[in-house]
């Protein structure tokens, strides 16, 4: 390329903010793609690890962003068509996995989100705040025709990781179940479980408009906007018992405490937002209630293309408002005081609002 340099957003040290600065494009590997950039959304989990939240943290410097949309631009050596179905210029996925050892018994068995060598976008190699960035060809999954990349940039990790849980949650047709937090995460979890034929509670912070008009919007058939500490009351009132499965998207403990309460007989608890502080369980109770606990992370490659294939044939549309790499700073900042409603989705085309 004759301009080596790119715009990225560099986490330098735990707690501070991205440094907005040119660094070096970066050159594709033997089995890479080199993708330009059109989106990338923001995600909690960027907030978390730019906080160092982890208990692995992310070696530094690092570029964050992992629901990223962009065109190829190069290939690596070993990278063709005839192998992986490639053009350039395609418009192409930069998602959380985006790496696997392809050969354990997790990578075989259709559970390679559990491999313990995988390569994770913006946590052990660099991300999608920057102009370019790098993929794993066996990992590229195509942007289906007819999903705009501005629009669809939260599929890729959002989307994916709400349709999963869904999955996860082995709640059937016309099941009763709650998603709690209707941001980014939850939005989407309502629309997909529409799609799939469950009856949707969305638990939103107490007096949040803003989140009960987006939840209605995505086809919640009831919305709770009360205190907090009584979600699960109002949940057992609704559904005359409990829901068959709670879906939590937010990292608070008093959430899951109150999901957990809000669990039918034989219900599943769905663990994805992250909180740092650990969940107290009884025992007891759930086994007397037979309660299942299960945690969630993404999705495979298989759950992503059923994720867009849903998208594109449904005409799934993500609540997302548009910014600069320069606001990256804000909207994280936005993010720590839940001051969002939807996902924000950095647009590399100059054209955000």
């Amino acid at each position: 390329m004759v301009n080596n340099m790119m715009k990225a957003a560099v986490l330098n040290e735990f707690g501070t903010l991205l440094e907005i600065k040119q660094v070096p494009i970066p050159q594709p590997g033997p089995n890479e793609v080199l993708v330009k950039l059109i989106a990338c959304g923001i995600c909690h989990t960027d907030l978390h690890a730019a906080r160092g939240d982890w208990r692995i943290k992310p070696v530094l410097p690092l570029i964050l962003g992992h629901e990223g949309i962009g065109r190829i631009v190069e290939f690596g050596q070993n990278v063709s068509f005839e192998k992986y179905n490639l053009k350039l210029d395609e418009l192409i996925g930069i998602q959380f996995l985006q790496g696997t050892c392809l050969e354990c018994e997790f990578c075989l068995n259709g559970r390679e989100t559990l491999c313990n060598s995988k390569v994770t976008t913006g946590q052990t190699k660099n991300g999608a705040f920057a102009e370019y960035a790098l993929i794993n060809a066996d990992f590229v999954i195509k942007l289906p025709d007819g999903l705009d990349p501005l629009n669809a940039a939260p599929l890729y990790c959002g989307g994916v990781s709400m349709y999963k849980a869904l999955k996860v949650s082995q709640a059937g047709p016309n099941d009763w179940i709650s998603i709690v937090g209707v941001g980014g995460l939850g939005s989407l979890g309502i629309r997909y479980a529409k799609i799939m034929g469950f009856r949707v509670i969305g638990i939103v912070a107490e007096k949040d408009q803003a989140a009960v008009d987006l939840a209605r919007e995505m086809g919640a058939d009831e919305v709770y906007d009360g205190p907090s500490d009584q979600h699960s009351n109002f949940i057992k009132e609704k559904t005359n018992g409990g829901v068959q499965a709670a879906l939590v998207t937010i990292p608070l403990v008093s959430a899951y405490e109150q999901a957990l309460q809000s669990l039918k007989q034989g219900g599943r608890l769905v663990m994805i937002g992250i909180p740092i502080d650990n969940l107290a369980i009884s025992i007891g109770v759930c086994i007397a209630r037979q309660i299942e606990i299960v945690g969630t992370l993404v999705g495979t490659r298989t759950d992503l293309k059923e994720t867009l294939d849903i998208a594109q044939k449904y005409d799934i549309k993500c609540k997302v408002q548009t910014c600069q790499l320069e606001q990256v700073n804000d909207i994280l900042n936005d993010m720590r005081n839940y001051r969002l409603t939807g996902r924000m989705v950095i647009d590399f085309t100059g054209n955000s609002k």
